[in-house]
């Protein structure tokens, strides 16, 4: 792939995203729409040029086809250079896979039942429509399912899945941890397979380890998944629903992804709990609580705050000489910026600590959240904050991250920053107190706060309202029509609806 700035068709290449056994993943920018894009490429080492074109027509078909939001969506695929690529939607935020293991790395905990459920549910949903359309993804694992704060759970990497009718023999790949008995025998794969790969990924998420350690156990089919005693009914139900989805025989499975879907919303919905509908408190125009936070957007100097962390919108070479980074710099010391640089360029969306010199503060995290337009704000705060509780840092003083050099909006920030927050706070542990965000401007924090506010609040339970439409107007119709409905009695329900 070419060097930073270059051009593939329309895309303008920033760097390395990130790598894998097989691929590799750019970031890019459309230059036409001015969005963030995934470029991902398979490693030259790995495959023939033939076989290389192949799975990346592949999987870039394979997401194109289905018609689902949950999916990371397919934009464009080509070959540049003789190397193939697809391009893909941009997620802003991490894998669950990255969330579960700071989760348990800073708190000692796992992720909550709840958002384990939430994350299932999306997951699920997002199989059944690829099944539907003929796909099978073989894949499923928590790297490969991504949580933006601002867009929801989205399922991605197709780069090995599968047409649902073919009934043939399969070559071996996945990973053998989430692989179904039969995906590891090579033979051939229907929806089953992945209700197995979800089973397993919420068997991991809930209790740290895949449901068979080894490749004995996995094959052997006198050999049952095991559960520890379940804290609460709830997760006797989460268990009853994993032993039925990771069953050895396809043919006594839980045969569809939609059916596991409704299951894990049914126990979301009983684990619902205060800490994730958690109501918005406005103490002020600029101050906000939300469960044992409080946000504040001030007007001021950054470099003057007296937190545990100051955030620096950082830039992807580290350097400290624009904007915010600069009067950091200034203020705290050139030590800053040199410990900053040490490990060289980061890719966008990293945030990396630092000592804090003379600032009023214990630490400095760097977060490299915007270039030209483009914004990771979203993957940025949210590693922040989970460095914050992994630093054990109460306190922290965010600017508007990206609105400088970056170009990013103050809506986009805001809407970014404070999803991130809600998030956060709303998986519970969190050690953070206090988060306020200083503007350099009035004129930024109006912006700014007639976004934030919406961002924080929680989502609502949709009322129990009954709207059957209006009465047509100019058409004429018959009582005795198969097909009438009678207004009058519609009439009549909405009054007892609204009366309750």
């Amino acid at each position: 792939m070419p060097a930073p700035g270059t051009r593939i068709r329309d895309y303008e290449i920033w760097g390395l995203l990130g790598e894998g056994g097989m691929s590799e993943v750019w970031l890019a920018k459309d230059e036409v729409l001015s969005i963030p894009v995934m470029i991902k490429t398979l490693c030259k080492t790995s495959f023939s040029m033939e076989e290389a074109s192949r799975r990346v027509l592949n999987e870039a078909r394979s997401m194109a086809r289905i018609p689902e939001p949950r999916i990371v969506r397919a934009l464009n695929a080509g070959i540049h250079e003789g190397t193939p690529y697809v391009v893909q939607e941009y997620v802003d935020g991490i894998d669950i896979e990255e969330l579960d293991a700071w989760r348990r790395k800073t708190l000692g905990v796992t992720l909550p039942l709840w958002f384990i459920c939430h994350v299932l549910k999306e997951t699920c949903r997002a199989l059944h429509s690829a099944h539907q359309s003929g796909v099978i993804h073989r894949d499923v694992k928590p790297s490969n399912v991504f949580g933006s704060p601002e867009t929801g759970i989205r399922l991605g990497d197709f780069g090995i899945a599968a047409g649902i009718s073919s009934g043939q023999p399969m070559e071996i790949c996945g990973t053998p941890s989430f692989m179904a008995p039969e995906q590891l025998r090579g033979e051939p794969v229907d929806r089953r397979t992945d209700v197995f790969g979800a089973g397993a990924t919420a068997y991991l998420l809930r209790y740290g380890t895949p449901p068979f350690p080894g490749l004995h156990q996995l094959l052997d089919p006198n050999v049952t998944v095991t559960f520890p005693a379940p804290e609460h009914p709830q997760e006797g139900y989460f268990q009853h629903l994993l032993a039925a989805m990771l069953r050895k025989d396809p043919a006594e499975r839980l045969p569809h992804a939609a059916t596991a879907g409704r299951h894990f919303a049914m126990i979301e919905h009983a684990l619902r709990s205060s800490i994730q509908a958690a109501p918005l408190v406005c103490q002020g125009e600029f101050t906000f609580r939300l469960l044992d936070c409080t946000i504040s957007l001030e007007v001021g100097d950054l470099s003057e705050a007296e937190v545990d962390g100051i955030v620096s919108s950082g830039n992807y070479h580290m350097r400290m000489r624009t904007g915010v980074g600069d009067a950091l710099r200034r203020r705290g010391g050139d030590g800053i910026e040199d410990e900053a640089m040490r490990n060289g360029e980061q890719a966008l969306g990293t945030c990396v600590p630092t000592g804090a010199g003379n600032l009023r503060a214990r630490r400095v995290l760097h977060a490299v959240s915007g270039w030209n337009e483009i914004s990771c704000v979203g993957r940025a705060t949210q590693r922040a904050f989970l460095l914050a509780d992994e630093l054990g840092l109460r306190s922290l003083a965010f600017p508007a991250l990206g609105t400088g050099a970056a170009r990013i909006s103050v809506e986009a920030c805001a809407n970014a920053m404070m999803t991130a927050l809600r998030l956060h706070l709303s998986l519970g542990g969190t050690r953070l107190e206090r988060v306020r965000v200083v503007f350099d401007t009035e004129a930024k924090r109006l912006a700014f706060r007639s976004v934030a506010e919406e961002a924080l609040r929680a989502e609502e339970d949709p009322p129990a309202l009954v709207d059957l439409g209006l009465p047509a107007s100019n058409i004429d119709f018959h009582v005795e029509s198969a097909t009438h409905l009678d207004i009058s009695r519609l009439q009549a329900y909405r009054s007892t609806v609204r009366a309750r």
